[in-house]
């Protein structure tokens, strides 16, 4: 029997807290900052349509479900800023699917950085991707050196940090830079770099600012913000905002000095982050969803995601999702992947699938 308590934050319980830090360590898919309490409490703060199913089922673990709501509607918790999505433990299989959704009050709920090894997710999905990331558990040091072997790519980056330390002056990482100035001109860089692509800034929403400052305001041993800076000589020349937890690093907002793209001060970045996440005996530092060649040629190893949604078949939600669904995989494999990707857009803004 399914047994589904729909909570606010503020309602959890320090029981409830010790859970789900447990379902989190009993498993290494869930290193990822996005399934910490400490990013749970960041939105929360800044968005008053959180909720979270506690579910729990006879001598099982309890699982948690954080979303929003909009009437019947549910998105996956600070979608579209979250990087991983879904419920923390496992879900229950297929038969209780209904159940939970009816007892959440929703008729659907749609994801896209869903963890694929979620079995009852992965079966609603219509798309699978991936996240790729650095594997630190042998640390820095092997990470170099498996990547050098694999590639020219790695000592590219080594050669053009070298040629901008003798260009600009010696280079400076910094790990947590509280810099206000090195934070505004971040901000400017990433927003130009993304007009130029007629792509809006998420940050721009005053939701996803607040949270963002949320986060990098805090500090604690197992979830933190962190705004990296490199420095060549006394000028700024790359920037990151992302955030840990006690295992993983997410690579999130990376934004570089437009006139020093030759040097590759992005990349020079991403290098000496991956050493600093070594120092802090991270396992990852995960480089989040996409393709770019840049994290192809940094990964190591990656995780598997799924985008789809689960949902009650009767209800005006549920038939439209199915119809996405079957219409995505229907034209999958048949049709360039360039139309397939048009087609997914379109059909998530005709939904407004994942975004209340």
């Amino acid at each position: 029997m399914l047994d589904v308590s729909l909570l606010r934050p503020h309602d959890l319980t320090t029981e409830h807290e010790a859970a789900w830090q447990a379902a989190r360590a009993s498993d290494p898919l869930y290193r990822s900052p996005f399934f910490s309490l400490g990013f749970l409490k960041a939105v929360a703060a800044n968005r008053d349509d959180v909720c979270i199913a506690v579910i729990s089922s006879e001598g099982a673990q309890s699982s948690f479900l954080p979303f929003h709501r909009r009437g019947t509607r549910g998105a996956a918790l600070a979608a579209p800023i979250s990087d991983y999505q879904g419920p923390i433990g496992l879900l229950p299989e297929a038969g209780d699917l209904r159940d939970l959704l009816k007892q959440c009050g929703l008729d659907c709920y749609d994801y896209d950085h869903a963890l694929a090894d979620v079995p009852e997710l992965r079966r609603h999905a219509f798309s699978l991707t991936r996240s790729p990331l650095i594997d630190l558990g042998d640390g820095f040091d092997a990470w170099r050196a498996e990547r050098r072997q694999a590639g020219s790519a790695l000592k590219t980056v080594e050669r053009k940090m070298r040629r901008m330390a003798k260009d600009l002056g010696p280079l400076t990482f910094v790990a947590n830079d509280p810099s206000k100035e090195a934070w505004q001109t971040f901000l400017s860089w990433k927003r130009a770099a993304l007009a130029a692509m007629n792509v809006s800034f998420i940050l721009d929403r005053n939701w996803a600012r607040a949270v963002i400052e949320t986060i990098r305001s805090t500090n604690t041993e197992s979830f933190a913000g962190l705004f990296s800076t490199l420095y060549a000589g006394e000028r700024l020349v790359a920037a990151h905002f992302g955030m840990r937890s006690d295992r993983a690093w997410h690579w999130w907002f990376p934004a570089y000095d437009p006139e020093l793209s030759s040097y590759s001060p992005g990349l020079a970045l991403l290098f000496e982050c991956a050493r600093h996440g070594a120092d802090l005996r991270l396992a990852e530092l995960d480089l989040g969803r996409g393709t770019e060649r840049y994290k192809l040629e940094f990964s190591n190893a990656h995780r598997a995601l799924c985008e789809g949604s689960i949902e009650r078949a009767w209800t005006w939600c549920g038939i439209t999702r199915i119809a996405r669904r079957h219409l995505h995989l229907g034209i999958s494999g048949r049709t360039p992947e360039r139309f397939v990707e048009l087609n997914r857009r379109a059909m998530n803004r005709l939904l407004r699938a994942g975004k209340l």
